[in-house]
C-alpha cells in the first residue's frame, strides 16, 4: 500500500463546490451513479456508466404528460383523436378502463364502494412502468371527479398540460339550470376538472362539425406551446426545470405559527428545520471570529446573513433541504438571503392578524419544571415565556407598518401567501400544497413566464 493510494486519504468535497453541483443535480447523478455500481457489479464499469448517464439523460427529459377533457357538449370520437394524437407524439394511453382492470385485482377491491385514493395509486403504478415515465401518457376519461384530481395530485401524478376541449364560446351560452348533472361512474365532471387542474389548462374550441384531423392538430399545437411555456389569458401556466431539492422560507410576525409549521414541514419532506434563534445560540457558543464580533459588536445585517449564509451551506442542508423561519426579517434582510449561493426556491407568507400574534405570543408559558412549553394558567408551574407586552407591541408594530411590505416586495410574485388563522392541520396542508406546486417561473433561465396567475389561486 502506497502513500499515493487514494483509498488511504479521507475524501472531502469542498464546500464552495457544492452549490454548483446542487443546482445542477450532479452531485446527486454521483450519488446514484455509485449506488448503481455498488448493487449491479458489472465487469466493464465504464461501459456500465456511459449507459447509467444515457438512461438518465433520457430520462430527465421533460416528457409530456397530457389529461384529455371534453365537454359533454361536443359530440367526437374521442378515442379515434387520441389515435391521432399518439401517433405524433408516442404517448401511452391510459383510460380509466385500464387503471379499473388493475384495481379489480387489488386484494382492498370493493365493487360497491370505489376508494379515489386505490385508484390513484393504480394510476401512478401504470405511469411508473417502464417505459412509460420515458415517452410520455395521456389520460382521456380518467379522473372523473375532482375528488379523484386531487388524490392524483397528491400521489404525484401530475400533468403538463391539460387540454379542455369545448365548443366556442357564443355557441355554448351558460345552462339556466347551474347544477350537474346525472353521470355514471364512467363520465368526467368538466368544470369540475377545469378548476382542479387548473394551474395546466389549455381550452382549445372546437367548431360545430369540425374535422376530427383539424381538432387532433389543434390538440398538438397547444400541448407543444404548453411545453414551450405559451399560454394564453388565464389559461394558467407551465413551468419547467423544478428545483433537485425544496428550500422553503416561511415569513411571518412572531405568533402566527411559523415555528410550528416549519417543524411539520421538515418532517413530512425529510428537510433540515432551520429557526434562526437557535442559529444564533450555536453561533454564539462557537470560540470563532463571529461568536467574538456578536460579543462585540452585537447583532448586524451582515452577521445575521453570515450565520444563515454558514448554516444552508453544509452537507445536510444541500442534500435533503432545509426550510427557515425566523428570517430574514425585514427587505434588507431578504436581499442577503437572496444572493446568497443556495437562496430558497419556496417562499410563503404566513397571514395572521396583528391582535390574533399577540395574544398568542402572551398565552405562551412553559413549565419550569420540565421545561416544556405550556399554556399560562394551565397549572402552578407554568411561567410566562418570551418578551412582555412592550416589547411584542414594538416587534409586531415594525413587522406590520414596514417590514411586511419590505419583505413582499423583495419576494416579488412568487410567493404564496397562506391563511394562518386556520387550524394548525388545515394550514399545514396549504403549506404543503404551495412548497409542491410548480414554480411560476422558468428556474433554469431565470425567466418570468408570461400570463401566470397569482399563487394564492393554486390553494386548495
Amino acid at each position: 500500500m502506497t502513500e499515493t493510494d487514494a483509498t488511504e486519504r479521507p475524501l472531502e468535497m469542498p464546500q464552495k463546490f457544492l452549490p454548483y453541483l446542487e443546482k445542477y443535480r450532479i452531485y446527486k447523478l454521483l450519488k446514484d451513479m455509485l449506488q448503481d455500481l455498488v448493487l449491479n457489479l458489472p465487469k466493464d464499469h465504464l461501459k456500465h456508466m456511459k449507459v447509467y448517464l444515457k438512461r438518465h439523460l433520457d430520462s430527465s427529459k421533460d416528457v409530456d404528460r397530457v389529461i384529455l377533457l371534453v365537454s359533454p357538449e361536443l359530440k367526437i370520437d374521442v378515442k379515434k383523436l387520441v389515435h391521432d394524437m399518439i401517433k405524433d407524439f408516442g404517448f401511452y394511453v391510459i383510460t380509466r378502463r385500464c387503471v379499473m382492470d388493475r384495481y379489480e385485482k387489488h386484494d382492498s377491491y370493493d365493487p360497491n364502494s370505489i376508494s379515489p385514493a386505490m385508484l390513484s395509486e393504480m394510476t401512478k403504478l401504470l405511469t411508473l412502468i417502464d417505459p412509460v415515465p420515458q415517452t410520455g401518457w395521456l389520460l382521456f376519461d380518467h379522473p372523473c371527479t375532482v375528488r379523484e384530481a386531487r388524490c392524483l395530485q397528491q400521489d404525484g401524478v401530475l400533468p403538463t398540460v391539460t387540454l379542455a376541449l369545448s365548443p366556442p364560446a357564443p355557441l355554448a351560452p351558460p345552462s339556466p339550470d347551474p347544477h350537474t348533472p346525472h353521470r355514471s361512474f364512467y363520465q368526467q365532471d368538466f368544470e369540475g376538472l377545469k378548476i382542479a387542474y387548473k394551474a395546466t389548462l389549455k381550452e382549445v374550441y372546437i367548431e360545430p362539425n369540425q374535422p376530427l384531423e383539424q381538432t387532433a392538430a389543434q390538440c398538438m399545437r397547444a400541448v407543444r406551446a404548453a411545453a414551450a411555456g405559451a399560454q394564453g389569458s388565464g389559461q394558467g401556466f407551465h413551468a419547467t426545470g423544478a428545483p433537485g431539492v425544496y428550500r422553503v422560507l416561511l415569513i411571518g410576525p412572531s405568533g402566527c405559527g411559523r415555528a410550528t409549521q416549519a417543524r411539520a414541514t421538515s418532517r413530512h419532506f425529510d428537510l433540515v428545520h432551520l429557526n434562526f434563534r437557535d442559529l444564533l445560540n450555536e453561533a454564539r457558543a462557537r470560540a470563532d471570529e463571529t461568536a467574538e464580533r456578536l460579543r462585540k459588536f452585537g447583532l448586524s445585517e451582515q452577521l445575521k446573513a453570515e450565520i444563515v449564509k454558514r448554516r444552508i451551506a453544509e452537507k445536510d442542508c444541500i442534500d435533503q433541504g432545509w426550510v427557515l423561519a425566523g428570517y430574514p426579517m425585514t427587505g434588507a434582510d431578504f436581499e442577503h438571503l437572496d444572493r446568497m449561493p443556495t437562496p430558497p426556491n419556496r417562499i410563503i407568507f404566513l397571514n395572521v392578524p396583528r391582535a390574533v400574534c399577540k395574544s398568542r405570543v402572551l398565552s405562551r408559558g412553559v413549565d419550569w419544571c420540565t421545561g416544556k412549553d405550556a399554556p399560562l394558567g394551565s397549572g402552578g408551574r407554568v411561567l410566562p415565556r418570551g418578551p412582555d407586552a412592550a416589547q411584542v407591541d414594538e416587534e409586531l408594530d415594525n413587522y406590520f407598518s414596514e417590514n411586511l411590505a419590505e419583505l413582499r416586495a423583495a419576494a416579488g410574485i412568487t410567493a404564496v401567501e397562506v391563511d394562518g388563522t386556520k387550524p394548525i392541520d388545515e394550514v399545514q396542508v396549504k403549506v404543503q400544497a404551495a412548497i409542491m406546486a410548480s414554480p411560476s417561473f422558468n428556474i433554469e433561465c431565470s425567466s418570468q413566464l408570461r400570463n401566470v396567475e397569482h399563487a394564492d389561486e393554486l390553494m386548495y
